[in-house]
């Protein structure tokens, strides 16, 4: 029997290395890998004996899962490059909180070593994105009074043409030559 859990505790761990070794990007990686570390399966119907057994069974598997989706999401949490302070704390806030919620699962649920090794988990990637985030630029909002090419807002803000594709990507605009009046960009 226990070979049979552990050989499902490792296909867990493989399936959940698979889907971030689907993409290359540790951003997406993370956005993947979210919502597997917060999955709780439809409850199992029932009253009886049986029923219980099988809510047992399933609360085990989906706890299986989702702790190794969390072990995943810190992996990739630590190959994450932060853009920005604001990206740094963004991302450490939902990684943690998800982390947070399964070793409370955990802990409710009397597997008090998963407990704790997934708050240490949790301790562990909010002091490295913290640390990482802590000299980033910050993002904040320009306001110009005509709508500019991107090239000339770069040139305007950092004195520096290479910075336009971030520019674009942060305000998040359709077409390049046309900035928006107010958007986010970098302090720095």
């Amino acid at each position: 029997m226990s070979t049979d859990t552990d050989a499902f505790a490792a296909a867990g761990v493989d399936l959940a290395n698979a889907i971030a070794a689907a993409v290359n990007d540790p951003a997406d990686q993370i956005r993947l890998l979210l919502p597997l570390a917060a999955w709780v399966p439809p409850t199992i119907p029932g009253s009886g004996p049986l029923s219980t057994l099988a809510r047992q069974a399933q609360d085990a598997i989906a706890s299986t899962l989702r702790c190794a989706a969390c072990g995943a999401l810190a992996t990739a949490t630590a190959a994450y490059r932060p853009l920005s302070y604001q990206d740094a704390q963004a991302v450490r806030l939902a990684v943690c909180d998800a982390l947070e919620a399964e070793a409370t699962r955990c802990a409710d649920a009397g597997r008090d070593a998963s407990y704790q090794a997934l708050r240490e988990l949790a301790t562990g990637v909010a002091l490295d994105l913290e640390q990482r985030g802590a000299d980033l630029a910050w993002l904040v909002e320009v306001t110009t009074a005509q709508s500019m090419p991107s090239l000339v807002e770069a040139w305007t803000l950092y004195g520096d043409t290479t910075r336009e594709p971030g520019l674009v990507a942060s305000a998040d605009i359709r077409h390049p030559l046309f900035m928006p009046l107010s958007f986010p960009a970098l302090n720095q």
